[in-house]
C-alpha cells in the first residue's frame, strides 16, 4: 500500500472500485473457499489490500443509500406519515424500499448481483441493492477469515471509524467468518450411517422431466440406476455427477423443501453421498458430506442462478430469506 492516512484510503477504494466493476461478482464469490474439493474461485487471487478497498467501496455505496433513506424518514417525521407497523425499528429498510433503482443501479453486476430473488420484497428497489451490497461485503470478510481468521487491527481500526454506523454489520460478519474457521471435526464418508433409500414422491410427468434433465450430466450407463433412484429405489454402485456437487445437490435441496422428499435433511444428506460421486478438477470425487449437509440447511454454496439446473414451473427455486419469512 502507499501512501498514508487519506492517501491508503483513496489507494483502497480505487482498486476497489476498480476490481468491482471489472469482475463478475459471482466469479469472486459463488465457490465456497471452504470446501478442498472446489477449485479456488477468482477472489482468492485477490491481494489483501484489494479486498479492503473493495470492503471500504461496498460500504460507502451502503452509506449513500442509508443516507438517501434517512433524509425521507425526516421527511416522514416532520409530515407525520404513517410508517407500516410491521417495519417498526426497521425504517430504513422500509425507505430503501421506496426508493427504485436508478439506471445506475441496473448498469452494473454489483448491484444486480442474485444475491436477492426477483420474488424477494424490494427486489427492484434500493432495499435489493442494500441487499446484495451486504451479501457481498459478507463473502469478503468470509474470505479475509479464511486467510487471517480476523481482519488485521490496523484495517479493522480504519474501517470502523471511517463506517461507525456499520459497525454492528462489520462485527456481525466477522464472527461469522471467525464461525466458520471452527475446528470442527469433519464427516468422512466412513462416519455416515448408510442411507440406500430415499422416500421421494413424484408424479409420472414430473419423474420423467427430471430425469431427463439430470440426463444430462451422467453417463449413458448411469441413466437407469438413476431412474431406479428417483423412483425410492437403489442403485448398486455410486453414479458419477459430470458437474460440480453443489448442483446436483441444490437440486435435491429444492425437491425437499417442495415436498417431494419427506425424508429428513440428514437422511438425504446420508444418502446424497451414499449415491452419488461428482466431477471434481479432473478427478472422480465423493461426495463432500460438510459441503452437502451447508447447501442442503443453509444454502451455503448453493450455485448461482446462471448455473441452476432443472428448473420447473412445479420445482421453484426460493431464497433461504424467503422460506424463513414462509416456514
Amino acid at each position: 500500500m502507499v501512501g498514508q492516512n487519506s492517501g491508503v484510503r483513496r489507494t483502497w477504494e480505487y482498486i476497489g472500485h476498480h476490481v468491482i466493476h471489472y469482475s463478475d461478482l459471482f466469479l469472486l464469490c459463488e465457490q465456497d473457499r471452504n470446501d478442498p474439493e472446489c477449485e479456488p474461485p477468482f477472489i482468492a487471487n485477490l491481494l489483501p489490500y484489494e479486498l479492503y478497498g473493495m470492503i471500504s467501496f461496498i460500504l460507502k455505496r451502503m452509506r449513500e443509500i442509508d443516507t438517501e433513506a434517512m433524509e425521507l424518514y425526516r421527511q416522514t417525521q416532520v409530515q407525520r406519515s404513517f410508517i407500516p407497523l410491521q417495519y417498526r425499528g426497521r425504517e430504513l429498510q422500509y425507505f430503501r424500499m421506496r426508493m427504485p433503482k436508478t439506471s445506475h443501479h441496473r448498469s452494473t453486476e454489483l448491484y444486480n448481483a442474485e444475491f436477492i430473488n426477483d420474488t424477494d420484497d424490494g427486489f427492484d428497489t434500493c432495499q435489493g441493492v442494500f441487499v446484495t451490497l451486504e451479501r457481498a461485503l459478507g463473502f469478503l470478510f468470509s474470505e479475509i477469515g479464511f486467510r487471517f481468521g480476523s481482519p488485521p487491527e490496523k484495517f479493522l481500526k480504519r474501517i470502523l471509524k471511517l463506517y461507525p454506523e456499520y459497525e454492528p454489520v462489520i462485527q456481525r460478519n466477522i464472527e461469522a467468518a471467525r464461525l466458520s474457521r471452527s475446528q470442527e471435526p469433519c464427516l468422512t464418508l466412513t462416519a455416515l450411517p448408510t442411507a440406500r433409500v430415499l422416500n421421494i414422491q413424484l408424479n409420472d410427468k414430473e419423474r420423467i422431466a427430471l430425469h431427463h434433465e439430470l440426463c444430462r450430466f451422467f453417463t449413458t450407463e448411469d441413466h437407469e440406476p438413476l431412474m431406479q433412484l428417483l423412483l425410492g429405489g437403489i442403485s448398486e454402485r455410486k453414479l458419477f455427477f459430470k458437474a460440480n456437487q453443489n448442483r446436483l445437490v441444490e437440486v435435491f435441496r429444492r425437491l425437499h423443501y417442495h415436498r417431494r422428499i419427506f425424508s429428513t435433511q440428514t437422511h438425504l444428506r446420508n444418502w446424497i453421498c451414499h449415491s452419488f460421486t461428482y466431477q471434481s478438477k479432473s478427478d472422480v470425487t465423493p461426495m463432500n458430506a460438510n459441503t452437502v449437509w451447508d447447501i442442503l440447511t443453509k444454502a451455503k454454496g448453493e450455485p448461482s442462478s446462471r448455473s441452476r439446473i432443472c428448473r420447473f414451473d412445479w420445482l421453484p427455486y426460493k431464497t433461504q430469506a424467503l422460506r424463513s419469512r414462509h416456514s
